[in-house]
């Protein structure tokens, strides 16, 4: 097997979900990265069809916990992030996607857990932070130290044979 020491790819390989988190503040450098490497993914003809908004504010988090449908565990994080998308963009969805994964990646690297919550309650969440209409909120990604120790890497995945496939389809990946 080929050697796979790397940064990025051993972030992607360690990183899981956290929705129990540290009461401990996150710093303005690590924020600062984190909010970056979102504005830095990429985009669909570099349209950048996003828009997000940071919270640190501990009520307005609790606020948020308490609208969105999927992921009350946002309360007691320390920053959470709306992730917003134009609405007229048709690839807004697609390059938010992208850019919130860049950002929980480079949280991760920092020691810094996160979770997406979406699907539910969302607009409630636009009204209490004032994004304007022309937007529409995608997810919110709370970030703060996990809890807990995690069992980085043990993820319960596919098999690597399972997943690829050489051309054409059906061919054994090596």
């Amino acid at each position: 097997m080929v050697s796979m020491a790397n940064s990025v790819f051993e972030a992607v390989r360690t990183m899981l979900a956290v929705r129990e988190y540290q009461d401990k503040e996150i710093p303005d450098e690590v924020v600062h990265r984190v909010v970056e490497a979102g504005r830095l993914s990429a985009s669909a003809s570099n349209m950048q069809p996003w828009h997000f908004v940071v919270v640190r504010k501990r009520e307005t988090i609790q606020e948020m916990a308490a609208l969105a449908r999927t992921g009350p565990y946002i309360g007691p994080a320390r920053l959470a992030i709306l992730v917003a998308t134009e609405k007229e963009s048709p690839y807004g969805a697609s390059d938010a996607s992208r850019a919130i994964q860049s950002m929980m990646l480079t949280a991760w690297a920092d020691g810094v857990g996160s979770n997406w919550v979406g699907f539910g309650g969302l607009e409630r969440i636009a009204k209490l932070v004032g994004l304007p209409d022309t937007y529409q909120v995608l997810a919110v990604v709370p970030f703060g130290y996990p809890k807990r120790a995690l069992g980085k890497g043990k993820k319960k995945r596919k098999a690597l044979s399972q997943v690829p496939a050489a051309a054409p389809f059906g061919t054994p990946f090596a």
